[in-house]
């Protein structure tokens, strides 16, 4: 494993430690989880969407590594 596939891995994980943080600072039991519900929600969809494009960025970059070992 090179060292980009490395950082990649290593930004997903964050990417999955900050979708965590934001659901433990607020719950659906929080008191201002009704106004900040929307922009939360947005927020963890884009992390997401940010994780699938590595993963697929991974993918290209793992292809790549088997490619040129052969």
């Amino acid at each position: 494993m090179d060292d980009d596939t490395q950082e990649l891995i290593a930004i997903q994980q964050e990417l999955s430690g900050i979708s965590e943080r934001l659901r433990k600072i607020f719950p659906s039991t929080h008191p201002q989880f009704d106004d900040v519900f929307e922009d939360i929600g947005a927020a963890g969809y884009y992390i997401r969407e940010a994780g699938y494009r590595l993963e697929s960025v991974l993918k290209t970059v793992q292809g790549n590594e088997e490619t040129e070992v052969e």
